[in-house]
């Protein structure tokens, strides 16, 4: 199977092809502007790869949420090569990406992953969730995004966290009525979650029709770091 792999929820263009178990990552970023890169990114992979674009069975993508922009650029790239070449897409959650490279990370089979990304003020985006090393990531505090201190209450246990909510991490636990075992700042969704998750969705018969492509927008800033703007586009 070869499956191209994009997100653009954030700073960075992430961006890899997947040949059986060979993973060819071209993970690039930040970048000022993902419209001018990504296509001819994606040329020059696949030509690097020897692989022309008849031959890939989808397309995995990072729905979000994310930057407005670069969701926008994404969702159009996705669109137009899989409508082009008749193939599916598959969406996958970026924020679910973030949550499963926690395993990756940590070396961990399986984990209870809380993501929080700053949004402005004391407003983080945040979603938790079950994660496998073997399966779909799932969901169990529905994504969205508020003031901190109206998050909602984690079950209680072992948590862990991702994201760059930064010096905001201490009122998070206090308002979830948890403790993070570990907290790792990232806000890029790796190649390698999004390939693993998406994988799983495709062999799960949730590939899509190009046409079905879509965003999820929360808010248009979301990987921006406290005092800053994401600048995503």
């Amino acid at each position: 199977m070869k499956h191209l792999v994009i997100d653009t929820s954030s700073s960075a263009t992430v961006l890899g092809l997947a040949i059986g178990d060979k993973l060819i990552d071209r993970t690039s970023g930040p970048v000022k502007t993902h419209s001018r890169e990504i296509l001819p990114s994606i040329e020059l992979l696949l030509q690097d790869s020897d692989i022309r674009p008849a031959e890939l069975d989808a397309i995995i993508y990072g729905r979000g949420p994310g930057s407005f922009t670069g969701l926008r650029i994404a969702v159009g790239v996705v669109q137009g090569l899989a409508y082009g070449l008749n193939i599916p897409v598959v969406p996958v959650s970026s924020m679910a990406a973030m949550a499963h490279s926690v395993l990756e990370i940590n070396n961990l089979p399986e984990a209870r992953v809380f993501v929080g990304l700053f949004a402005r003020l004391e407003e983080v985006y945040f979603g938790a969730y079950e994660v496998t090393a073997g399966g779909v990531p799932k969901e169990t505090t529905p994504e969205g995004v508020v003031d901190v201190s109206k998050l909602p209450n984690l079950e209680s246990g072992n948590w862990r966290a991702v994201g760059n909510a930064t010096e905001l991490w201490p009122k998070i636990e206090s308002a979830t009525g948890v403790h993070f075992e570990s907290v790792t700042e990232n806000t890029v969704p790796p190649v390698t979650s999004l390939l693993a998750i998406g994988r799983q969705i495709f062999e799960q018969g949730g590939g899509q029709d190009a046409r079905q492509a879509s965003p999820v927008y929360l808010r248009e800033e979301v990987a921006g770091k406290p005092g800053s703007r994401s600048g995503n586009n």
